[in-house]
């Protein structure tokens, strides 16, 4: 069966079994998508910022919609598709100049030492520590809670994998493993400290069935 059909499937049974909103965040998207895109609309932003958006999400695009649901509180979406006369910075005011550059980071990287030189009066997102350098090549595609946000990386050799941006917590970044997502979904996840060079980032497709696999097993249990 074709991925996104089986994606589409679970997500049909999800929605019919949590009639009551019980998966978190759930009561945010309500199992609800935003439309798909077109292909010229994917052309359009890619062209904008010059780049290729990851195969598996540009058919999650194309098929199922332009964001909705998802982990966390449900997934973005592209921004300002619909608006063909927006200028571009107004879309992205703070990163869309790196969205084409290559994501950097291989293993999961943490540098407090950077909080402590850059800031000595902690004021957040103001340091080193919080640079764009370090997300360039990615859109945020879902916010966690709790300051925790999962990246999708559309440039360089990561592309098309999750990552996790945890800063906010001082935990760094690091990659979207099968240990963070039993991390968040099945003990606190605040108790979740990366630190192995062997966890690998999910694809996009694998992150999304992860999510739905678990939510389905937490309703039916």
């Amino acid at each position: 069966m074709n991925k996104v059909l089986q994606l589409k499937k679970k997500l049909t049974q999800l929605a019919i079994l949590d009639a009551t909103f019980q998966v978190f965040g759930s009561e945010t998207h309500q199992y609800q998508f935003k439309p798909c895109l077109s292909n010229k609309d994917i052309q359009v932003f890619e062209s904008r910022y010059n780049l290729i958006l990851p195969s598996e999400y540009r058919n999650f695009l194309l098929e199922v919609g332009n964001g909705g649901t998802g982990p966390g509180y449900g997934l973005s979406g592209l921004s300002g598709i619909e608006y063909e006369d927006v200028i571009p910075e107004k879309l992205y005011q703070e990163n869309y100049e790196i969205l084409s550059k290559p994501f950097l980071l291989t293993a999961a990287w943490n540098d407090l030492d950077l909080i402590v030189k850059n800031n000595p009066g902690f004021i957040a997102n103001s340091d080193a520590y919080f640079d764009d350098k370090f997300i360039q090549g990615t859109l945020t595609i879902t916010n966690y809670g709790c300051g925790i946000y999962a990246m999708l990386v559309i440039t360089g050799e990561q592309s098309g994998k999750i990552w996790i941006d945890d800063r906010t917590n001082d935990n760094g970044i690091y990659p979207g493993s099968l240990t963070f997502c039993h991390a968040f979904h099945d003990t606190n996840p605040d108790d979740f400290h990366p630190d192995s060079d062997e966890e690998q980032p999910l694809s996009f497709y694998d992150w999304y069935e992860d999510w739905l696999n678990r939510s389905l097993d937490q309703i039916r249990q």
